[in-house]
C-alpha cells in the first residue's frame, strides 16, 4: 500500500529533471541578456547629419523703375513755385499793417459812403481771404504733387481746375496785395509761381511720364551679389 501511494504521488506531481531546469534557466539569461544590452555592443556607424534649416540662397530685391526726366522736372518746378508762392505770402504777412493802411485808404476813395469801421472789416477781410486762399492753393497742389509721385496719374485732372483757381487767386493777390513799396516783387512771384506750377504740369502730360503712370505695379527683380 505504501508504494502504491508513493508511486501514485510520483506520478501525479512529477520531479522536475535537473536537465530541464537548466535549459529553463539558460533561456532566462538569454531573454535577460537580449533585455539589457551591453555598452560595448554599440553601432560603431556615426548617425547622419542633419539637414540645414534655413536656405541659403539670396533672396531677390524688388526694385521699382524710377521716374522719368519729365515727372523729376516738373517735380523740380512745382517745388520751385510754391516757394515763390510761399515767399510771396511770407512778405505780404510781414507788410501787413503798409498794405492794410493803403487797402483802406484806396478802399475810402472808392467807397465813400461807408464809414471807417465798414472799410477797416471790409478790408481785414480781403487782406486775410488773400493770404488764406494762396496758402491753401500751395498746400492743395502739394498734396496733388506727392499723389503724382505715388504713380496716381488721374490726379493730374485734378491739377487742372486747380491752376485755374490758382491764376483767379493770383490776379486777386495782384490787385490787393502786390501795393506799396514791395508790390512790384510780391507780384512778380505769384506771377511766377503760377508759371512754374502750369510748366510742372504739363511736364506730367509727356509720354514719358504717362508710361510712367501707368507701369503702377511693375517691378524689377535684382539678385543680390
Amino acid at each position: 500500500m505504501s508504494h502504491e501511494s508513493g508511486g501514485n504521488r510520483d506520478s501525479t506531481h512529477p520531479v522536475p529533471d535537473a536537465d530541464v531546469e537548466g535549459e529553463v534557466d539558460a533561456t532566462a539569461e538569454a531573454g535577460h541578456s537580449h533585455a539589457r544590452p551591453v555598452l560595448g555592443d554599440e553601432d560603431p556607424t556615426p548617425p547622419p547629419a542633419r539637414p540645414t534649416m534655413s536656405d541659403q540662397r539670396k533672396p531677390p530685391v524688388l526694385r521699382e523703375f524710377p521716374p522719368p526726366r519729365s515727372v523729376k522736372a516738373g517735380r523740380v518746378l512745382w517745388l520751385v513755385s510754391f516757394v515763390l508762392g510761399g515767399a510771396a505770402v511770407f512778405i505780404s504777412f510781414l507788410s501787413g499793417e503798409t498794405l492794410i493802411a493803403e487797402l483802406t485808404e484806396v478802399l475810402s476813395r472808392l467807397a465813400p459812403r461807408y464809414d471807417a469801421g465798414e472799410v477797416t472789416a471790409l478790408v481785414d477781410v480781403i487782406y486775410w481771404s488773400c493770404l488764406g486762399g494762396l496758402g491753401l492753393i500751395i498746400a492743395i497742389e502739394a498734396i496733388i504733387l506727392a499723389m503724382l509721385l505715388n504713380r496716381r496719374g488721374g490726379t493730374r485732372w485734378v491739377q487742372l481746375p486747380v491752376l485755374v483757381i490758382h491764376a483767379g487767386a493770383v490776379l486777386v493777390g495782384s490787385a490787393f496785395l502786390a501795393i506799396g513799396d514791395w508790390g512790384d516783387l510780391i507780384a512778380l512771384l505769384l506771377v511766377a509761381g503760377l508759371l512754374l506750377a502750369f510748366a510742372g504740369w504739363v511736364s506730367t502730360l509727356f509720354p514719358g511720364a504717362h508710361r510712367w503712370f501707368r507701369m503702377k505695379d511693375q517691378t524689377e527683380l535684382v539678385a543680390l551679389d
